[in-house]
């Protein structure tokens, strides 16, 4: 008894640092960059009222749980580390549920190793810094499938309400958890029919039967069920009808032609972002999971049972979701795919176990035996030497993460207006009102408003000056405006590479409100700065022209950048 009470101690406290180690790697530099596009679409839809959120889902094709979540969070809070922190908390408590789940599967070496390489996952640690939906998912997914094996194995059926919980929880989450209703029902019915005179299988699968009640349930009192069955109806032609899949993509209901029908995308863009980018590593993944799916032929029952319910959690959603797509003609996002990380994970990690045990021999140890003597050591010592490559890789694509600047800067843009625009200003967000929604309030508008011309003339109308917003996500929509502002005496203020801000106020010329611009408060960055120079010098300031790209010089974060700006600045002694 002594040698278990310290094996659940060490245990404990292993899988504690774990924890901690992937909490600190989630909320490492959390805050550093803006809110992006996304993030801000669910935060716009989130700080609204109780009543006013649900209408709005349907039109972003979301689910309500993450959304209600944040509505009760952000009234605590709205800076970025603040409303991240829930995808940081369940990115982190998916650790301990991965190795639960994976020593209940196989055994605590396999649960160690799952929980070391989810801990130092990049997939999962991306999108638990991330204000979406799907590191939630992720740990609703692990929920749902602990309580089903646990169901079976203790035939306990209380653990079928941990199950049902977290299936409901993550169809309330995104609407791809359906998908997981396949393997499940796989993993169910083979169980039923393989022991259909067996009484105590009965009430597992009508416990199952409860769960697609429940389902059911949670999409019709979120008004989904009629759109479900249109878009399930739509997908189940896929079956009768493969021809389908390769109409034109004027034919699809989303007018896209989907995910690209060829190999390369697989393994772009879906291995790699379940393993890693490392070419050679990418192979040391798959040769463990080819290890863990052919050791099928010698594994014991139970160990066949836990490998073919990881096989469908981590193929079958994949397949759906790519035809699912295909179908609709819908783009790709490997986010959709988070939620098959851990059984791909367990799959390596049992692998790697089976490879390692395969060199040393099996073990013969008592329960609860926690010496550590030298065949434990050899053991660890070969994991280790194993392993680490597969951290390095890991760690070198968390930094080049956690270098990366933001996607588009719309803090920067917020506080710019802060500073700069005043009450009569017209502020125009063409496509991107949810940002300024959230980075600056006084320009709140509903979410489309200037997606057409008319609303931004009746804008204009009213006001003198006028500051527009315009970013990669308006560029479809905006052309005709980008010449206005061009033929009208506009001056650009570029924020980055995606975002930038026109500013055109009537009665001025575009030389007497670049007067204006040089004395703003700029957002500190070297585009800014260069951009507005390049002006300047086309407008013959040339001494405040030079001191703009003097500070571009300053601000400019790569070589490259600054090579490109010290040669603007030496060209200014040639300017006529």
């Amino acid at each position: 008894m002594s040698g278990q009470i310290a094996a659940k101690k060490r245990d404990f406290l292993l899988v504690g640092c774990l924890t901690l180690l992937a909490f600190a790697l989630r909320l490492y530099d959390l805050g550093a960059n803006s809110l992006w596009y996304d993030e801000l679409l669910e935060l716009d839809v989130a700080q609204a009222s109780l009543g006013e959120i649900g209408p709005q889902l349907e039109r972003h094709a979301a689910m309500p749980l993450d959304y209600y979540l944040l509505h009760g969070w952000t009234k605590l809070g709205r800076q970025e580390v603040w409303v991240r922190f829930p995808a940081v908390l369940f990115g982190t408590l998916a650790v301990p549920v991965i190795y639960a789940l994976a020593t209940r599967l196989f055994n605590k070496r396999v649960g160690y190793l799952a929980a070391i390489l989810l801990a130092w996952a990049s997939f999962s640690v991306y999108y638990s810094q991330e204000v979406r939906p799907y590191a939630l998912l992720l740990f609703l997914t692990l929920l749902s499938y602990f309580g089903l094996w646990q169901a079976y194995q203790t035939g306990r059926l209380r653990y079928w309400g941990l199950a049902i919980g977290g299936l409901a929880g993550a169809a309330l989450t995104h609407y791809f958890a359906l998908f997981l209703l396949l393997p499940i029902g796989l993993f169910v019915g083979y169980r039923q029919l393989r022991h259909l005179k067996e009484k105590e299988f009965w009430p597992q699968t009508i416990c199952f039967i409860m769960c697609l009640v429940v389902l059911l349930a949670v999409f019709a009192l979120n008004g989904r069920l009629r759109h479900l069955y249109n878009v399930g109806g739509r997908f189940s032609t896929v079956v009768s009808q493969p021809e389908s899949l390769n109409v034109p993509a004027t034919d699809k209901p989303n007018k896209g032609l989907g995910p690209p029908q060829e190999l390369a995308f697989f393994t772009n863009s879906i291995l790699t972002p379940l393993a890693t980018t490392d070419p050679t590593l990418l192979l040391v993944h798959s040769a463990f999971l080819l290890i863990a799916t052919t050791s099928l032929a010698a594994a014991k029952t139970r160990q066949r049972r836990a490998i073919l319910l990881l096989l469908g959690w981590l193929f079958l959603p994949i397949i759906l979701i790519y035809f699912f797509l295909l179908q609709r003609g819908t783009f790709f996002a490997v986010r959709y795919i988070l939620y098959t990380l851990p059984a791909y994970l367990i799959l390596v990690a049992y692998g790697l176990d089976t490879l390692v045990m395969a060199v040393l021999g099996k073990p013969h140890l008592k329960p609860g035996d926690v010496s550590f003597g030298p065949r434990k050591l050899l053991y660890v010592s070969l994991l280790v030497l194993i392993v680490t490559p597969l951290i390095f890789a890991e760690l070198s694509e968390l930094l080049t993460y956690y270098a990366t600047g933001a996607r588009e800067d719309w803090r920067a843009v917020g506080q710019m207006l802060q500073a700069n625009a005043s009450p009569d200003d017209a502020v125009i967000a063409v496509n991107a009102e949810p940002a300024l929604n959230w980075y600056y309030p006084p320009a709140k508008a509903p979410f489309g408003t200037f997606n057409q011309s008319e609303p931004i003339w009746a804008v204009m109308k009213q006001h003198r000056r006028r500051w527009f917003v315009l970013s990669s996500y308006s560029f479809k929509r905006d052309e005709g405006l980008r010449q206005w502002l061009k033929e009208h005496g506009a001056v650009t203020i570029a924020i980055d590479r995606r975002v930038v801000v026109h500013i055109q106020q009537e009665g001025l010329s575009a030389g007497e409100l670049l007067a204006q611009v040089v004395t703003f408060d700029l957002p500190q960055k070297a585009l800014t700065y260069a951009t507005l120079g390049d002006q300047l010098r086309q407008y013959g300031d040339l001494e405040t022209s030079r001191t703009f790209y003097q500070r571009a010089v300053e601000l400019a974060k790569t070589p490259a950048q600054k090579t490109d700006y010290q040669s603007r600045l030496a060209a200014l002694a040639m300017w006529p």
